[in-house]
Order: structure tokens, then C-alpha cells, then sequence
């Protein structure tokens, strides 16, 4: 094992000893007991079906995703905003970041979604489910108590997670070009199919390294992830137009949109 490989596998003991200790901190808690054995009840949903998990990365804005209207969807964080989100009447909507429960993001995004597609679940963190912010909105939420396969991918990894535990026979997803990074970095395109986050701009040197690492960790568990995968005969399917991903198979199934549909 070289240098680099030897410290990738010294901060995988790490991460997961950390993730364990918070794992085990969730499961002490007697307020959630309650909640996880609820929604232990809840019958998977996705057996011999395929689920749609559409990110935010640039290719939603030139992808013709209405191709699969009708079939399971799932968007996340700022995907309400995409056109076709009321065409599309997604099943799920994913939230993990704590900038929701932090207030950065409004709390009443919850209502546009359920204004535009109003049979969608929101699926967030079973740790969030105590908060009162989200009271009014109870009825429509899956409190997700299933551990994330591989911690450092975020929403991508919740609704991986989320869509393995539903028993979803093929998972297709898209918007994931891992190239966000860079473009916040030389301001040169967006990073997001609606733009830039406003709340990530103006990062400092300091912020960008811890970002970078971040980034890395993200890619060593997308090859993690896939490994698992192919072990349990999981299809996970990238659908993305172009990006970096090379550890997942690859196929076209969204027509480009036409000069015209971008401009309107």
C-alpha cells in the first residue's frame, strides 16, 4: 500500500469511527424510539420497480426528463425549482442538509413542494423529527432512519441509501457531474442546473481546502458505493450527460433538450 492509499484508509477508521459514535448517540435517544419503530412498519415500496433520482447538477438543464414522467421519481434540496418538478409529481423529495434545520433554508420550501406535487413524501433525517418547525407538514414525511452507505455523499448517498432500503430494482440517477467544486472555484459556468448556491459564494482559501477535502472523500466513497453495489447485485445507473463519474455504468436515456426549449 503506497503513502496516499495508506492515508485515504487512515481517514476511512476515522470517518466511520466518528459516524459510529454518532450512530450509537441516535440510538440512545428514547424521544426517536418511537419515530424508527414507526416507520420500521412502513413496507418498502420500490420491490421490482425502477426509481428516477434526479440532482442538481447542470445536466437537468438540457435533459429532457419528462421521458420518464409516470415512473417513481426523486429530487432533492432545490429540485422544486427545476420547470418540469409539477409535471413530473415526484414520489419522494430529499432533505439532509442541516441548513434546513439550521433556518438557512426556509422551512417553507416543505409547502412549495407540496403546493406543486402534493402526494410527494419528504424524506429527512429521523434526528430532525422532534422539531417542532416541521410540525405542520408531519403528515407527508418519512423520517429516514436507515444509516447512509458511505457518510461523505450527502444527499446523493440519502437517497442511494433510501431508494437500496425500498428495494428499487434499478436506480437511475443524474445530475451528478462532480464538477462543482471547480466551477465555484474559477467562477467559469454553474454549478447547479438553476446557478450557483448564493450562500456558497465569496469562499476563502481555508474554506475552498476543506472543501477539496470533502471532495476527495466523496469520490473515494462513490467507488466504495459501487463496489457495495455490484457485491449485492444493486444497479445503480448514471444517467448524467458528460461529468466525471467513471464507477458507475453509464447510459443515455434523456434526449437533449433543443436550442429553442433552453431559451424559453
Amino acid at each position: 500500500m503506497d503513502f496516499w492509499r495508506l492515508m485515504r484508509k487512515k481517514d476511512d477508521l476515522i470517518v466511520g469511527m466518528a459516524e459510529k459514535l454518532r450512530s450509537f448517540k441516535s440510538s440512545l435517544n428514547p424521544s426517536l424510539w418511537s419515530t424508527r419503530t414507526a416507520m420500521r412498519k412502513i413496507k418498502p415500496e420500490g420491490l421490482g420497480k425502477d426509481i428516477y433520482v434526479f440532482l442538481n447538477g447542470p445536466s437537468l438543464s438540457i435533459q429532457d426528463i419528462s421521458v420518464v414522467k409516470g415512473e417513481d421519481c426523486m429530487f432533492v434540496n432545490r429540485g422544486f425549482m427545476h420547470p418540469m418538478y409539477t409535471e413530473m409529481q415526484p414520489k419522494y423529495h430529499v432533505f439532509v442538509d442541516p441548513k434546513m434545520i439550521k433556518g438557512i433554508w426556509p422551512v417553507t420550501w416543505i409547502g412549495d413542494i407540496l403546493d406543486k406535487s402534493p402526494s410527494t413524501t419528504i424524506v429527512m433525517p429521523i434526528n430532525w423529527s422532534k422539531n417542532p418547525m416541521f410540525e405542520p407538514y408531519k403528515n407527508h414525511i418519512y423520517w429516514m432512519y436507515q444509516k447512509p452507505k458511505y457518510n461523505n455523499l450527502g444527499v446523493s448517498g440519502a437517497c442511494f441509501t433510501f431508494a437500496i432500503h425500498q428495494q428499487y430494482k434499478r436506480i437511475y440517477f443524474t445530475g451528478y457531474e462532480a464538477t462543482g467544486n471547480a466551477h465555484e472555484m474559477l467562477k467559469t459556468a454553474n454549478s447547479h442546473f438553476y446557478g450557483n448556491d448564493e450562500e456558497l459564494e465569496g469562499k476563502s482559501t481555508d474554506q475552498i481546502s476543506i472543501d477539496l477535502l470533502m471532495f476527495s472523500r466523496r469520490l473515494h466513497d462513490l467507488n466504495r458505493l459501487s463496489d457495495y453495489c455490484r457485491k449485492h447485485q444493486i444497479e445503480l445507473i448514471n444517467l448524467t450527460h458528460g461529468g466525471l463519474l467513471d464507477m458507475f455504468p453509464r447510459e443515455e436515456k434523456f434526449p437533449l433538450l433543443e436550442m429553442e426549449k433552453l431559451s424559453q
